[in-house]
């Protein structure tokens, strides 16, 4: 699943072939739902877990994305992705 498909604010040209397809059953597309909500908490429960002062600053900034977005941890993590790209540490929505 493309994170496009799944956030409105990112613009998506393409379709995903996958998802569209009647092959993939709507019990398919719950699991792969799930499947990266499971890993985007797994990783934001690593990053917060760190004691680097260095990070500091990435993890106050994970944890106001989380904040933002209770339950939704993969939205909390592309939001904090976006924010690292951006030079200014600003949201871009």
């Amino acid at each position: 699943m493309s994170a496009e498909r799944t956030y409105d604010f990112i613009p998506c040209a393409d379709t995903d072939p996958w998802i569209e397809s009647t092959a993939a059953s709507a019990e398919v597309r719950h699991f792969a739902r799930e499947s990266l909500r499971w890993q985007a908490q797994e990783i934001i429960d690593e990053v917060l877990r760190g004691t680097s002062p260095g990070e500091e600053l990435a993890r106050a900034r994970l944890r106001r994305c989380v904040a933002q977005n209770p339950g939704k941890p993969e939205r909390a993590l592309l939001q904090q992705l976006m924010l690292n790209r951006d030079p200014r540490g600003e949201s871009t929505q």
